[in-house]
């Protein structure tokens, strides 16, 4: 009988039901063929998987990347075309970035990337997309979302990084970073995926000089 602190790995129940003559060692070995390549198979299919995630995955903050982005992104605004739905995008750069890593290092900048990740990571839906765009700059795909909801997330984004101190909380040397967002939408302000990235880095634009 098994017990609660035994580990089941896996189990292969045999049984010859046509015949029902006894299993012989021949049987045995066939069968052990068969399940060491099914073994190898599901491992290499784990394999492949981990591999495609690691390669959509920035290493930092543990967001996607950008070359999931640029799929997500064309595949929400074709689902959009073909639905007469809406997709938002936000892009979002970490002001007066290069002054702080000056200021107080390497480590702690990158430690400042990984808190404004998570803070853009749990302002969002389960249904949104967040990627690191690239250094200090985020972006966010929101399916299903017009501009005036796309605007309520932003600024949640923004006030949640503001009302953070970085690099922690309980550094003497903590201070505050702001970030800018930058927002457009599909099809209000942007007819492809090409001009809505150009309408919201514009907007982003216009946030920072603002």
């Amino acid at each position: 009988p098994l017990k609660a602190k035994d580990k089941v790995v896996g189990a292969i129940l045999v049984d010859n039901i046509f015949n029902k003559k006894a299993i012989t060692k021949s049987d045995v070995r066939m069968l052990a063929m068969f399940a060491s390549h099914m073994g190898l198979a599901i491992e290499n299919s784990r394999l492949f998987e981990e591999t495609v995630y690691l390669s959509n995955t920035d290493w930092l903050t543990k967001l996607w990347n950008y070359g999931k982005f640029q799929q997500t992104l064309s595949f929400e605004i074709e689902k959009a075309e073909r639905e007469e739905g809406r997709v938002s995008l936000v892009m979002t750069d970490v002001d007066n970035f290069k002054n702080y890593n000056d200021t107080y290092g390497h480590l702690a900048g990158d430690e400042a990337l990984r808190l404004t990740a998570s803070i853009i990571k749990n302002s969002v839906r389960n249904i949104d997309l967040v990627v690191r765009y690239g250094g200090e700059e985020f972006a966010v795909i929101l399916p299903l979302t017009e501009t005036i909801a796309a605007r309520d997330i932003a600024e949640r984004i923004r006030t949640g990084v503001s009302g953070r101190f970085f690099p922690d909380d309980s550094m003497r040397t903590a201070v505050r970073l702001t970030v800018s967002l930058g927002i457009a939408s599909f099809p209000v302000h942007a007819g492809n995926m090409i001009e809505l990235l150009g309408n919201a880095d514009k907007a982003l634009y216009l946030a920072k000089v603002s």
